[in-house]
């Protein structure tokens, strides 16, 4: 009897002050291709996304199952359903309305990326106003170009892939791809093998975003998730270098 109590007291006495401890979770991620920040595909999850969670995990003697499915399923199995320990990549502003009324706590930024236009380079340069049509992945919300969204002069082409996206921008489909610049690049340069074709344009709207680890059931783990992206900032520097993102 006396040998458990010493066994159990330590794991109690850290739900009681809000630590995490060790358990095996379930991280709701997007089956898209998204490298080199991640790819869900088959079941299986890769990417700079993946070496970084798994490199938290190992840490903290956690088990991170990935189910990866599609962005919208992904925040009704989250939100909605409450099914995940975990999503990735998440962010406040995203889904707000499905998210309404759920407490869920997010981690600081995993990684900042620049979200904007992609246009053919003859097209950069162009006014707002010339813009007719956009194209994005399927569950994804062009903030910066919701008020023009709404009042119907731009249309919105949502393709189930990013380099279905990208191929839209370079057949002339749409007036530009809003996606964020390192995916893009990777899949132009390393997937199309056209790299280059479609370009940011910088006078047009564009916005940072951070791509949060987010959690309903476990913000003790959020926090030490938080601990882990300041102690270990030579693990995040080489895992990024790994993958070729520069922010």
């Amino acid at each position: 009897m006396r040998s458990t109590a010493i066994l159990i007291a330590p794991a109690m006495f850290a739900l009681a002050l809000g630590q995490a401890i060790a358990g095996n979770y379930t991280v709701g991620v997007e089956s898209n291709d998204y490298l080199p920040i991640y790819k869900g595909e088959g079941g299986n999850y890769t990417g700079y996304a993946r070496d970084l969670l798994d490199a938290f995990a190992a840490k903290h003697g956690h088990q991170f199952s990935y189910k990866p499915m599609p962005i919208a399923r992904l925040f009704d199995e989250f939100a909605v359903k409450k099914s995940l320990d975990f999503k990735f990549p998440d962010n406040a502003m995203w889904q707000a309305d499905i998210k309404k009324g759920a407490n869920i706590s997010y981690s600081t930024g995993a990684i900042s990326v620049t979200e904007g236009l992609l246009v053919l380079p003859p097209n950069q340069g162009k006014s707002l106003a010339t813009l007719k049509s956009i194209a994005t992945l399927r569950g994804f919300t062009p903030w910066p170009y919701m008020a023009q969204i709404k009042s119907k002069a731009i249309t919105v082409n949502e393709a189930n892939t990013a380099d279905a996206a990208i191929k839209m921008g370079i057949s002339g489909r749409v007036d530009g791809v809003f996606l964020n610049t390192t995916s893009a690049s990777y899949i132009m340069g390393e997937v199309l093998k056209t790299p280059g074709v479609l370009v940011l344009d910088d006078k047009l709207p564009k916005e940072k975003s951070e791509f949060s680890l987010s959690s309903i059931a476990h913000p003790e783990v959020i926090k030490q998730f938080n601990e882990f992206l300041i102690k270990e900032k030579d693990t995040v520097k080489k895992l990024k270098a790994k993958h070729r993102i520069a922010e």
